[in-house]
């Protein structure tokens, strides 16, 4: 059996193509009410009185019918198929007789849904993904003169009284959009994801479902036609789908579960909130259509396949991982069978691994196409306890005095009858016992629905707090400045009230250190005794430029004393080597003091062309200056890459 479109239908608000039925409320007396259920196994249609009297089956095939929309006259029904594959549009009569596929040829991944008459019932509207996207699409009843609505994404139509608008589900909002598909636009509030419109009969208002906080229906609500004074309608945490308004205006027909996604029944309410009733027990009713028909029909089933279940045993105990073969019949009086399938291949092994009541079902198909399922319920008996996992303590721990810790462990059943309870010396998340030192035990006792007990004791040590580990980095210093390639070696100790067991740094003591790229490093050591306590400590040192000092014109105290205000001022240093032309990262110029080289002004930034001489390894600065400085003194500031600052005093005679 296919319960393949059931699925959409359960989760009808999680995704725009979920089954509904069309709401396209004709005016007149209460009649029947047509509506989808899975109580056969597949998705079947089906219709019952106003007052949950003398409900019918109407459809018996291998494939999945839903949505069903009563006809204006009330002698035909539109509804869901997927006897093609995807979903399509059919017709059938009010008996479930003379079923026929209406929808237009199309793409064999094309999907029409949700199909609702026009109330002169010339026409039928729906929702189709023909144009790539889901739209809304009208065409006549006999499936001609099929055209697009509009172009805005759109599912779930819904014909208004007058027939001059649909009401629609769009992405955010309940919308309504005139036939011609002019002035599509949103009539529900902001807010939770809106499904299922139906218009009242007089046309002045719309109610529809909006979903609650776990994404599955929650409320009905109805709003006015012109989109004002949105209100709820139900209010008492239940999931409500699927509106559809009497034709008398009076009550208003949904479905209600308090365990979506499944559960689901009929129910009845006055617009004004009032007069909740049940309509059905049927299981899984779906989708409700209230019509104007008052003809109790008379549908004629085929003769389904006969099922006989021999084991397991309807109502047979089992022990865990015993040997069971499934074994079952399936025969027809009429023709024969196509298919016999059960929850276990026939002739196999049973899953008899989880405790607890179990069902086996078997459906079949025969050469017409008729199919019947029988379902025998079982126990698998529980005869092992549920187990306990301790987190903490855990067993053989040790924890400091007065340190905090939380208890933390846990009670599971797997394949069982579940836990009944689950309780330590403390509760679980409560602090646990180290006030004073020694060895302790905690104990967790549980017992699973069957009655089968275990305890376990988990034991712990609780000691007086040791020192974590002493660390001493005597190389590279914290701080410290080392030169670019220089050789120096790590050194370093760790020390401990037990046992050291690690005393791990970035290189071994006694290593050379990273000193091959200018920049700030940091050096670690990690150390670890035998108390399970350890430290961690970071020196931080720069590498520089092997920087020896600026060579003549430059004096021994760091000043040119005359020189030429609009030339470039020459700045000749080493740096051990060639270290690339980006060692000068920035050059600036500040007004000083002749007389002691105080600043005099705000320093700005200066032109600096640079090049290096391998022959005498010396890098040659000229730095730019300005025939305006004649007669003043000004303090050259170059910054090179490694961080460092180096400054000459130049006087400027002429």
């Amino acid at each position: 059996m296919s319960i393949r479109r059931l699925l959409p239908l359960l989760c009808t608000v999680l995704a725009l193509a979920g089954a509904a039925s069309a709401r396209a409320t004709t005016p007149g007396a209460n009649g029947r009410i047509v509506f989808a259920s899975g109580a056969s196994g597949n998705s079947e249609l089906y219709s019952v009185g106003a007052d949950g009297s003398a409900e019918r089956r109407l459809t018996w095939t291998p494939q999945g019918e839903q949505a069903p929309a009563w006809s204006p006259d009330g002698t035909r029904i539109a509804y869901e198929s997927d006897a093609s594959g995807r979903s399509h549009i059919w017709v059938m009569n009010a008996d479930g007789s003379g079923q026929a596929e209406i929808s237009p040829p199309a793409d064999s991944l094309v999907v029409d849904s949700d199909p609702a008459w026009s109330p002169d019932g010339t026409k039928i509207a729906f929702g189709s993904t023909r144009a790539g996207n889901w739209n809304l699409w009208v065409m006549d009843a006999d499936g001609s003169n099929l055209r697009q609505v509009s172009s805005v994404f759109g599912n779930d139509p819904a014909w208004s009284p007058d027939g001059q608008q649909l009401a629609y589900v769009s992405s955010t909002a309940i919308g309504v959009v005139n036939r011609d598909g002019s002035n599509p636009h949103a009539v529900s509030a902001p807010g939770a994801f809106a499904s299922g419109p139906s218009w009242s009969p007089d046309g002045s208002r719309i109610v529809f479902t909006r979903n609650n906080a776990a994404g599955y229906p929650g409320e009905l609500s109805i709003v006015n036609a012109d989109g004002s004074g949105e209100r709820q309608l139900t209010s008492d945490g239940l999931s409500n789908a699927r509106p559809s308004w009497s034709p008398d205006g009076t009550q208003v027909v949904f479905q209600r579960t308090s365990t979506p996604t499944f559960g689901w029944s009929l129910w009845a309410i006055a617009p004004d909130g009032t007069g909740l009733r049940q309509v059905t027990s049927t299981t899984n009713a779906l989708g409700p259509d209230w019509g104007s028909s008052q003809v109790v029909p008379n549908p004629s089933p085929p003769s389904a396949p006969t099922i006989q279940i021999f084991s397991p045993s309807d109502g047979g105990y089992y022990f865990p991982g015993t040997q069971v073969l499934a074994f079952y019949t399936c025969s027809s009086y009429v023709t024969f069978i196509v298919s016999c399938t059960g929850d276990a291949p026939f002739g196999t092994q049973l899953d008899l691994t989880a405790a607890g009541t179990h069902t086996f079902t078997v459906s079949a198909v025969d050469g017409d196409g008729r199919t019947a399922t029988a379902s025998v319920t079982y126990q698998v008996l529980d005869l092992t306890a549920p187990q306990i996992t301790f987190r903490t303590p855990s067993d053989g721990a040790t924890y400091d005095l007065g340190s905090p810790v939380t208890l933390d462990f846990s009670c599971d059943d797997p394949n069982g009858s579940g836990v009944a309870f689950c309780f330590g010396d403390r509760p679980n998340g409560a602090p646990l016992d180290t006030s004073q030192a020694g060895s302790h035990t905690f104990t967790v006792r549980t017992a699973d629905n069957a009655g089968n007990y275990r305890e376990a004791t988990a034991t712990y040590n609780v000691v007086e707090p040791a020192h974590p580990p002493s660390i001493v980095i005597s190389s590279p210093a914290d701080g410290a400045a080392y030169t670019l390639g220089a050789t120096v070696l790590a050194s370093y100790s760790c020390s401990a009230s037990s046992k050291v067991v690690a005393c791990d740094g970035t290189v071994a003591d006694g290593a050379a250190i990273d000193t091959g790229s200018i920049g700030t490093k940091s050096f670690a050591v990690h150390a670890a005794d035998a108390n399970g306590k350890s430290a961690s400590l970071t020196n931080t040192y720069s590498v520089i430029y092997a920087f020896s000092g600026f060579g003549t014109p430059v004096s021994a105290s760091g000043s040119i004393d005359t020189a030429k205000a609009g030339d470039a001022t020459p700045l000749k240093f080493s740096l051990s080597g060639d270290q690339g032309l980006g060692v000068v990262t920035r050059a600036t110029w500040q007004p000083a003091s002749c007389a002691d080289w105080s600043a005099q002004g705000a320093a700005a930034a200066g032109r600096v062309t640079l090049s290096y001489s391998a022959s005498s390894d010396r890098y040659l600065a000229l730095a730019d200056t300005d025939s305006r400085w004649k007669k003043s003194c000004r303090t050259l500031d170059l910054e090179l890459a490694d961080g460092t600052h180096h400054t000459v005093h130049v006087h400027f005679t002429n």
